[in-house]
């Protein structure tokens, strides 16, 4: 079963096996997920130079899938 959430208790090793996906485009978010929720659609993310962006897709506007890296 997929998580509904992700915080940054969670380990890094788990957080990276999953990616964030917009429900209202399908488009991939990029970034390790520092903190995800579906239910209230917010997310923050660490981009690739190493800051990190926070994201409010509205409930239910996100979903957490397994990253095929």
């Amino acid at each position: 079963m997929l998580p509904r959430k992700l915080t940054n208790v969670d380990p890094e090793s788990e957080r990276c096996r999953y990616k964030i996906v917009r429900r209202d485009t399908l488009a991939d978010v990029p970034g390790l997920i520092l903190s995800a929720s579906v239910e209230t659609g917010l997310c923050q993310l660490r981009q690739s130079n190493g800051t990190s962006q926070e994201f409010n897709f509205g409930p239910d506007g996100l979903r957490i899938v397994v990253a095929s890296r």
